[in-house]
């Protein structure tokens, strides 16, 4: 019989870490801005972290909990530190850096704030989307600091489009290293804030809040009710999966959105996941119509991406609920076509950011894909903002807007650093 000391219990006990919850909270964030809200368990979460799905459940009663939780916790932290850079900041700089900072700590966390917010119950929700809007009280503040000529509405317009840089790479998988890709958002948060930008400078009247895949007006002609049923059918889907997401959405709410009997889909389109295809490609068509007729009208490399640039505020404008589905469920589609969409996505974004290299030589591509990516968020996230999306002057402010981020610049020895492989979000 052994004599020698024994092990005790207490030391070969597997402990439970201190940060635990904050290392879930992590992981959640992460797993939700890949794979969606409704496509991750807590299963999924709790291998990731090699524990049990009972170590969760101590600490989150369910998923939309722990959804919840990932969402204020993270937004509780980037004001806290925003208001705690405020204190000290004497003309708007500190804030802006330390919003830059926060966004590639907590890349993810945007994704979700715009995608699966809806997944919460109400109240919750409302307590998100208000830590949303003190976060952007903080932004007018410094820009506010920075350009006391400009109104209060175009403050506004700017804190937002501030916020829209900022949290752009969380639309993307595109690598940098951290100095250069902080660098690189901070040059183009500046060039906006700094610039001129023209405010003001188109009368057209506002954009309604209404998908145009086609004109939905009633019509007594039996035939042409058929025609345009598929078109009306889109229309639908196109608002429910933007304003409600695809998941909540069943064949029987389109059907009676668009005033007819659900099941009479099936004579237009096979399943819900065909109607959320037709919706994407649709979107992706229309980008490669007006980027090819921008290449072919433009008389110079700057002319080229000015129109593009344009072109695509207004096709945003005009079909908002397209963008919105297309931007945020693209998840939801069957492997096939998610894999086709997002090759195409990214081949487009390349296109661009080549085409941007031509005007800025100077740009490697994947900071010419950072430049673009920011850009293209600008314009996504004004057009589903309902608090400057009817500005009059919007296409005209986004276009002066945008082409200051394409062409901000940061300095050369970070624009130029090692090429990091990475791929969009979007990509395969």
């Amino acid at each position: 019989m052994s004599t020698g000391p024994q092990p005790s219990t207490a030391a070969t006990r597997r402990t439970r870490p201190r940060d635990r919850k904050l290392s879930i909270l992590r992981a959640a964030e992460t797993a939700f801005a890949k794979n969606g809200y409704h496509r991750t368990s807590m299963a999924d979460i709790a291998r990731s972290l090699d524990i049990t799905s009972t170590a969760l459940y101590r600490h989150f009663k369910n998923k939309e909990d722990l959804l919840a939780q990932t969402l204020i916790g993270g937004l509780d932290t980037t004001l806290e530190r925003l208001q705690r850079a405020r204190r000290t900041d004497e003309n708007g700089v500190a804030i802006l850096d330390e919003l830059v900072a926060m966004s590639l700590e907590f890349r993810g966390l945007p994704r979700l704030w715009q995608r699966e917010v809806r997944n919460l119950s109400p109240d919750v929700r409302r307590g998100v989307l208000m830590r949303v809007l003190r976060l952007n009280v903080q932004l007018r503040h410094a820009v506010a600091m920075r350009r006391p000529d400009l109104a209060a509405e175009d403050v506004e317009l700017l804190a937002w489009c501030v916020l829209s840089i900022a949290v752009s790479p969380s639309h993307h998988n595109v690598q940098l290293p951290t100095e250069q890709f902080a660098t690189q958002l901070g040059a183009m948060i500046d060039a906006v804030v700094e610039s001129d930008a023209v405010f003001g400078g188109d009368a057209r009247r506002p954009y309604p809040r209404t998908s145009a895949l086609t004109d939905n007006t009633d019509t007594t002609d039996d035939a042409l009710e058929r025609a345009i049923r598929p078109e009306r059918l889109l229309v639908a889907a196109a608002r429910l999966f933007n304003t409600r997401g695809y998941a909540a959405v069943g064949i029987e709410d389109i059907g009676a959105a668009a005033g007819i009997a659900g099941p009479s889909i099936y004579h237009h389109f096979e399943s819900k996941a065909d109607l959320l295809t037709e919706i994407v490609e649709r979107s992706e068509q229309w980008i490669v119509l007006y980027t090819s007729r921008a290449l072919m009208v433009g008389t110079t490399t700057e002319q080229s991406l000015s129109l593009i640039l344009k072109s695509y505020t207004q096709f945003a404008l005009e079909q908002p609920d397209m963008i919105g589905t297309a931007v945020t469920e693209v998840i939801h589609l069957p492997e096939t076509h998610g894999a086709r969409f997002r090759k195409a996505h990214r081949d487009g974004v390349v296109r661009w950011a080549r085409l941007l290299q031509v005007a800025r030589p100077e740009l490697e591509l994947d900071a010419a894909r950072v430049q673009i990516q920011a850009m293209t968020t600008i314009v996504n996230d004004a057009v589903r903002n309902d608090r400057i999306r009817t500005r009059p002057d919007l296409v005209d402010a986004i276009g002066a807007i945008g082409e200051r981020v394409m062409f901000a610049t940061a300095a050369p020895e970070h624009l130029a650093g090692p090429n990091i492989a990475g791929q969009s979000a979007l990509s395969p």
